[in-house]
């Protein structure tokens, strides 16, 4: 009797073993899948989240940044500007996140420093003792002439002498206002190398469907080898209902690289690997039936544009 309640305990421990085995699995793969969650083709059919700025006269890439309360480095990458500096009057930014276009981007940004975040995308009012801002048909720093459709310029700061002529539809960076720290974009070329030789047939960021990729698709020839971007840890190596056969692999400085829509993996979980090395095959079509793969670079589990950081 004694040898069979033991029996019983032991086939009862190793139940709730295989148990507590069962879920730790599935928490690591949801985990895995957290990080890739961006990657498939699920993100196509989901509308980005964000509004559509139109560039005016005098905006500039680090006034629409501040004014909308983002970094330049994301403006940047998600809208593939290869120039901050020069961005042409008409052109049309995305802005990720945000609810709400802001109209007078320039009185904006320059009160952003004092509003709070959430503000961010919202009217913006003056204080209840100061008159409001107006903007108008009158010339900066003139009288007001009959007829005239000159606009004045309203800034963060006092009245500044009239800028030379600029060039049509363009306008250079403006300059952070005093005792701000200027922000720089930000450019590792080279840091990874290529995964596959071929052509980007699509971006990172927003798309003309206005749909959101955390990833660049790259065309190439069927049966390519895929190689590691850089020297790292094989994290994840299997099939994604939805994203094909998937790697990930993580490198020095809290980066990760994914790739997914592989015809074929050649490395296992767990392995070392080395910049260059083959790690899948290419084979997987799209819709044009052309062979690709989806390529991601993540840097603290946030997703970086791979244009950024390729040579």
């Amino acid at each position: 009797m004694e040898g069979m309640i033991r029996t019983a305990d032991d086939r009862q421990r190793q139940s709730g073993l295989s148990r507590y085995r069962g879920a730790l699995s599935l928490s690591l793969v949801l985990i895995l899948l957290l990080l890739v969650s961006c990657a498939g083709p699920q993100t196509v059919k989901t509308p980005a989240k964000g509004v559509y700025h139109i560039v005016k006269k005098g905006e500039t890439a680090y006034s629409i940044a501040r004014a909308y309360g983002i970094s330049l480095q994301d403006l940047a990458e998600v809208n593939n500007l290869s120039d901050v500096s020069n961005i042409a009057e008409g052109s049309v930014i995305f802005i990720p996140a945000a609810d709400q276009v802001i109209d007078d981007v320039m009185v904006f940004a320059g009160k952003s420093a004092q509003a709070p975040r959430d503000a961010v995308g919202k009217e913006w009012k003056p204080p209840a003792d100061k008159p409001p801002v107006t903007v108008g048909p009158q010339p900066a720093l003139k009288a007001p002439q009959p007829g005239s459709a000159e606009t004045a310029e309203v800034g963060p700061a006092a009245p500044m002498p009239s800028a030379p002529p600029e060039k049509p539809r363009a306008r250079m960076a403006e300059k952070p206002p005093a005792g701000a720290v200027k922000e720089e974009i930000k450019r590792e070329k080279g840091r990874f190398d290529w995964p596959v030789k071929g052509t980007v047939k699509t971006r990172f960021g927003i798309q003309p469907n206005k749909t959101y990729h955390n990833w660049i698709q790259i065309v190439c020839p069927p049966g390519a080898r895929v190689r590691a971007a850089a020297a790292g840890t094989v994290i994840f190596s299997a099939a994604l209902k939805g994203f094909g056969e998937t790697i990930i692999l993580r490198h020095t400085g809290d980066y990760a690289t994914v790739y997914t829509h592989l015809k074929k993996r050649t490395v296992k979980a767990d392995r070392p690997v080395n910049k260059g090395e083959a790690i899948a095959v290419a084979g997987e079509t799209d819709e044009a039936g052309e062979t690709f793969i989806n390529f991601e670079i993540r840097l603290k589990g946030k997703a970086r544009n791979p244009l950024f950081y390729l040579p």
